[in-house]
């Protein structure tokens, strides 16, 4: 107790020996009228300049006041308001990167008196944001070996839902450049892809564009095709290797494959955490490195999913997807059992897999032995894993193959005529049929009149993008994109070609779309 009277008396003395020498009379303090003049609401879209004048009436010098323009901010605990500009009057480019939702931003005129800290405040304007009108079509990842630029092709061919007559089509060549204040994303373009989910129209924030380079790349919102982070900044707590290998979509799911480990993520989970997948090399049997490709067979008979494991050179199947559990080898080593290729021992390399043929798989494969090529066709429905492995397609009596000349390989899904393969000079057409001997020919019309390219072609590919959420594609399995590149910047040109699925030959060409570098991938973006 006797302390506690020592602490009281001390505390008194202090205050009775403190002087105030500010000597401030606030009765006699001038005050501050401010307004401001356009109380609105105003509307404007995000990037647009928003222009509002003020109102001041004092005796205060203005030499000792402040102007800070303050916008209300969401925050967890509270919204606090934060000043965004200075000045009388407003002049202010709403491109803040925290300021970006569609939504009505209150907003003031804060004036401090500097020489005393006293705050006189306008009355609360409402500023209605909208985000710009998103550029919906395909989106082009071209450039050289430096560095790489998205554009996007707003074509009636690329649209999900078919416009109507008189769509007026659009190329913009540096469409991701313009929203970042002109920065290109580093590196060679190597992956492109847009996460639209099932589901994710709840969560729109949650739709982004990623792209990837050899050594850099970018994180984008679809709706504005800004960028928001990197790679890295899809996973939460830096629980990734920080390898990224690339992407797969099914239905609700995005599974993103990094340093040989496989994570997911739903629709209104923006990043991801612990991998359902870890690879661990020295684990006993487990040690799968998968490519990075996930196959959802139309059966369930041989599981889940198929992935393809690159050093046992084999598919596996995932019996419960969910949580990657229950993985086996589909090896077939039953005495007595014929069969074209073992699917769990294949002794060759992964070059290509797509959907596509008569039983639903199809896979390009460079023997690890002698280096031939052949094509693996398997039945995604099958019941029993004798019926998986269809039918072995040899290739290499193709000189562009065995040369390794071509740089890519397109099939259509569940069509038997829609082989296709491109080598810089052409692209070629061949069937899949029930065993038969590959035969191809170059790409023609369908009065087998010849399909001309201007420049090096450097990528050919059937649009079969993965857009769900009750959203299809209604040219899906029909169009044929061809790049090329002449060999200046500027001179790449993007073809589309209608396909005839029953006979693999083009019915019609849809357009060219000029003005890109070296193309290197292509996605259509829907949102």
């Amino acid at each position: 107790m006797k302390k506690l009277y020592w602490i009281f008396f001390v505390a008194i003395t202090w205050c009775g020996c403190y002087e105030d020498k500010g000597n401030y009379d606030y009765r006699n303090l001038e005050d501050v009228q401010v307004a401001i003049k356009e109380e609105g609401p105003h509307s404007l879209m995000y990037g647009e300049t928003l222009k509002l004048t003020s109102d001041v009436k004092t005796s205060i010098p203005d030499v000792d006041l402040r102007y800070d323009w303050e916008v209300q901010m969401d925050t967890i605990w509270f919204n606090p308001f934060v000043a965004v500009a200075q000045g009388r009057d407003l002049d202010y480019k709403w491109e803040n990167a925290v300021l970006n939702k569609e939504k009505t931003y209150k907003m003031r005129l804060n004036v401090t008196q500097i020489s005393n800290g006293r705050h006189f405040y306008s009355n609360v304007v409402d500023v209605m944001l909208s985000m710009a009108p998103t550029a919906l079509g395909l989106m082009v990842l071209h450039g050289d070996e430096n560095i790489s630029d998205i554009g996007v092709i707003e074509a009636a061919e690329f649209q999900l839902v078919k416009p109507a007559t008189g769509f007026i089509n659009k190329t913009d060549v540096a469409y991701y450049s313009a929203k970042n204040r002109n920065q290109k994303i580093a590196g060679k373009g190597t992956g492109l892809w847009q996460t639209f989910l099932t589901g994710s129209t709840g969560a729109p924030d949650n739709i982004v564009i990623i792209a990837l380079t050899e050594n850099s790349s970018a994180v984008v919102k679809s709706k504005t095709m800004e960028k928001e982070g990197e790679w890295n900044d899809l996973f939460l707590g830096g629980l990734n290797v920080g390898q990224p290998e690339g992407i797969s979509m099914y239905n609700n799911n995005l599974y993103i494959f990094d340093g040989g480990d496989i994570f997911t993520r739903q629709p209104y989970k923006y990043r991801v955490a612990v991998p359902l997948y870890e690879y661990d090399e020295g684990r006993d049997g487990h040690g799968y490195r998968f490519y990075p490709q996930l196959f959802i067979p139309s059966g369930r008979g041989i599981g889940q999913s198929i992935l393809f494991d690159v050093n046992k050179c084999g598919f596996v199947s995932v019996g419960q997807i969910y949580d990657f559990s229950y993985l086996a080898l589909l090896d077939i080593n039953e005495p007595g059992i014929q069969i074209p290729f073992n699917p769990g021992d294949m002794r060759a390399d992964l070059l290509y897999w797509d959907a596509g043929g008569k039983y639903g798989m199809l896979a390009v494969m460079k023997s690890k032995s002698d280096g031939s090529y052949f094509i693996a066709e398997m039945n995604d429905a099958a019941n029993d894993i004798k019926d998986f492995p269809k039918y072995k397609y040899e290739l290499s009596h193709i000189n562009d193959v065995k040369s390794g000349n071509v740089v890519d390989w397109a099939f259509g899904k569940n069509q038997i005529n829609m082989g296709y393969y491109a080598t810089p000079q052409g692209v070629y057409h061949f069937s899949v049929d029930d065993g038969n001997p590959i035969r191809p020919s170059e790409l023609v019309m369908e009065n087998n009149s010849k399909v001309e390219f201007d420049g090096d072609i450097t990528l050919m590919k059937i649009l079969k993008p993965q857009v769900t959420g009750g959203k299809g594609y209604y040219m899906d399995n029909v169009v044929m994109v061809v790049g090329t590149y002449g060999g200046t910047s500027g001179s790449g040109k993007l073809y589309s070609l209608e396909l005839d699925p029953n006979s693999g030959k083009v019915k019609s060409q849809l357009g060219i779309y000029e003005g890109f570098d070296r193309i290197q991938e292509v996605e259509i973006k829907g949102y």
